[in-house]
């Protein structure tokens, strides 16, 4: 490990804040060796990645989502403490350490991640409400919010390592191992080989399947309005072209076909926020915002590793390799109360046929009784 990446590990101080975000992360708890951190952006499709990994993968891989140091903070309470320090220390401590990212298109990353929030935080309305709005207040806000939404790339940005000089255009995919750890760029327009990519590099069967699509959200109704009549402005497609992401994880064909298809659907020039214009909006926005937008069930597997849900794992597993493409949520509350009515089932079952032979028992002595009379008579 390079020497200035490691300085952080003769801290006491830090060592010691390690090893409680370690327990907060259920990585403590687990005997397992294996460590796949999926350490990407927002709405570039890691979580299909997620639950995929979870399910043909977590008897082996602890399988950790994470995109940056706030959702650290709101969601297990930890700070002064990076990403990439409990990366470098899992792997410091014996695990084995795989990273991975993905890379989405620029303007579909834009579109999901604006309308991620766009009731809580944009419009500051209920989703049903929303969706009764016109269409052209969608497309102004967007437009005035554009070049400061979906941007970033932690591979390049933040990971910290040596990258090569253009992206595997043939294979699809990076693979670098640095320091220790296995760090892996997919991109979202390769989802297809995915199953077989993470095989080959995982050692374990992996399959993908989708989850957490826009698509199937409350929302969608806007959502796919909007995607079917928005039009881009022609100015945001000429600074996409000088995109420093697009143009690394693009081949120039790919790019120029991007930019082509987009050409298509695009209009007269629109001038969005400045800087400042779009910092006193994002005040406003967290100010006026009072709904919860802390995302419950945002997993179709929220990877428990009790019995019950191992089991439905397991079971979850083996119905997509035999092709079917309609599965049931691994969810641990779902599977505690199923197991509970299927405990109550087979309790009434066994009360039900307890019943039928007293019954029965019942019958054969009235049966014998009414004999004996006769007999007698």
């Amino acid at each position: 490990m390079t020497s200035n990446k490691l300085d952080f590990l003769n801290d006491p101080e830090k060592i010691e804040l390690l090893q409680k975000t370690n327990k907060i992360l259920n990585i403590t708890q687990s005997n397992l060796k294996k460590i796949i951190f999926i350490y990407s952006k927002p709405k570039v499709g890691s979580t299909s990645l997620v639950t995929s990994l979870r399910i043909f993968v977590s008897h082996t891989f602890n399988v950790i989502h994470i995109h940056d140091e706030e959702m650290l903070r709101v969601l297990g309470n930890i700070t002064n403490i990076t990403i990439n320090e409990i990366i470098l220390y899992n792997h410091f401590i014996g695990k084995e350490v795989y990273v991975i990212d993905v890379y989405r298109s620029p303007i579909e990353r834009k579109i999901s991640t604006f309308f991620e929030k766009i009731d809580c935080y944009h419009f500051n309305n209920f989703c049903h409400e929303v969706n009764k709005y016109d269409i052209h207040k969608f497309f102004n806000r967007f437009d005035k919010i554009f070049p400061y939404i979906g941007n970033g790339d932690h591979f390049i940005d933040t990971y910290d390592i040596s990258i090569p000089s253009q992206f595997n255009f043939e294979e699809k995919f990076l693979h670098i191992k640095e320091d220790g750890v296995h760090y892996i760029k997919l991109r979202l327009k390769d989802s297809e080989l995915w199953g077989t990519i993470l095989t080959n590099i995982l050692k374990e069967q992996v399959k993908v399947i989708k989850d957490y699509e826009t698509v199937n959200k409350t929302i969608k109704d806007s959502y796919l309005r909007f995607k079917e009549n928005y039009r881009l402005p022609i100015n945001f497609l000429d600074d996409l072209d000088k995109c420093p992401y697009l143009n690394y994880y693009y081949s120039e064909s790919e790019k120029n076909e991007y930019l082509n298809e987009w050409k298509e659907k695009s209009k007269d020039r629109v001038s969005s926020f400045t800087s400042d214009e779009y910092k006193l909006y994002e005040y406003i926005s967290r100010e006026n915002n009072h709904l919860d937008i802390i995302q419950q069930r945002h997993y179709l597997d929220d990877g428990c590793r009790c019995k019950g849900c191992r089991i439905k794992r397991f079971n979850t597993r083996q119905k997509i390799l035999n092709g079917e493409t309609k599965i049931d949520s691994i969810i641990h509350e779902d599977v505690k109360s199923d197991i509970l009515v299927s405990r109550i089932n087979i309790i009434n079952k066994i009360r039900s046929i307890k019943n039928y032979n007293n019954n029965n028992n019942n019958n054969k002595r009235n049966i014998t009784t009414l004999s004996n009379v006769i007999n007698l008579r």
